[in-house]
């Protein structure tokens, strides 16, 4: 048993999870006065403008294989978000954050289904203790029954495992900042597009034809000093910078492991939460027992168990590096 050699990887994993975990405090102060679809359509646009600025010569002379790459993982995370902002008319965040994290364990599931990737022992059970402890982490105290909104973001689940496993190949195919560029920049398209087409029948129906919840983000936004930097924090750090680490390491290790690395975020949010909003965010001995558990999960995962372990990681790394495909197969895929 030993080591993994791949910890520069997974320390970009790793910082891009600790700064997600730190946006749900900041992001609560930006959702405190705006409704969650404004804020998507204002913080993404923004960090594919500045993604634009960084990476001109990759976002305007992009081939049209890396379009599609990126068109394809921008869709999916930017069809997740919205998902995700339609479910809370309906479900508590408690219950969304919750459903959410279902994300871990489908994604080797996902990996699965695509390409018949197996994932390695260690990764499997780091995946069987990360998803338990992030379900003691979120599991919301009063659930309730299922309603409507908790199945539009049980849907978004999907779509986020099938682009983490998507990443894991096209971020070997693609320079990391052209494929980040791309794929916030459509899904910033996505995401701007929806908020305007509500914002446009609101225009014309009315905004009491709309769900309360839709019906806020028709409302004038709310600038201050404060949501300035916040969003400044959210587009530049929280977008910008943790895709291009994001894709970077990705493409440096499988689906799975990066799945279970990403868990990790429940506990980083909770913590951020506890020390900027106080101790009363903590959620007492079950959080702890399930901070433990996501913490033991991506330890093992970390660790490498003979051959057969070996060739399970080689296997999960799907068509791309190892599975023999050509580059004009590479294209044929991010094209398609």
């Amino acid at each position: 048993m030993r080591l993994k050699t791949n910890l520069a990887a997974d320390g970009a994993i790793l910082l891009t999870t600790l700064i997600w975990g730190s946006t749900f405090a900041v992001a609560r102060g930006v959702l405190d006065h705006w409704p969650p679809l404004s804020y998507l359509a204002v913080r993404m646009p923004l960090a594919a403008l500045l993604f634009a600025a960084l990476f001109p010569r990759q976002v305007f002379r992009a081939s049209r294989a890396a379009w599609g790459a990126g068109a394809t993982l921008g869709a999916l995370i930017g069809l997740g978000f919205i998902g995700q902002t339609v479910g809370l008319l309906y479900t508590t965040p408690a219950k969304s954050a919750f459903i959410t994290g279902i994300t871990t364990p489908l994604v080797p599931v996902v990996a699965y289904l695509i390409w018949r990737a197996r994932p390695s022992r260690e990764n499997l059970l780091g995946i069987v203790l990360a998803s338990a402890g992030g379900a003691l982490i979120l599991a919301p105290a009063n659930a309730g029954g299922v309603n409507a909104g908790d199945l539009v973001t049980l849907s978004t689940t999907l779509l986020f495992a099938a682009h983490i496993t998507l990443m894991s190949i096209y971020a070997r195919r693609f320079d990391p900042g052209q494929l980040s560029a791309l794929q916030v920049t459509t899904a910033a398209a996505l995401v701007a597009a929806a908020w305007l087409l509500l914002r446009a029948y609101a225009a014309l129906a009315g905004a009491d034809s709309l769900p309360p919840g839709l019906a806020r983000e028709t409302e004038p936004l709310a600038w201050s000093p404060a949501v300035l930097w916040q969003l400044a924090y959210l587009s530049v750090v929280a977008t910008v910078a943790t895709f291009l680490l994001w894709t970077w390491g990705q493409a440096r290790m499988s689906a799975t492991h990066a799945a279970v690395i990403f868990s990790l975020e429940p506990v980083f949010a909770t913590i951020f939460a506890v020390l900027l909003r106080g101790s009363a965010e903590w959620t007492g001995g079950r959080a702890t027992l399930g901070a433990l558990l996501v913490v033991t999960g991506v330890i093992v995962s970390e660790l490498r168990w003979g051959g057969e372990g070996r060739r399970a990681i080689d296997s999960e790394d799907g068509p791309g590096e190892t599975g023999g495909e050509t580059e004009a197969d590479a294209r044929g895929v991010a094209e398609g």
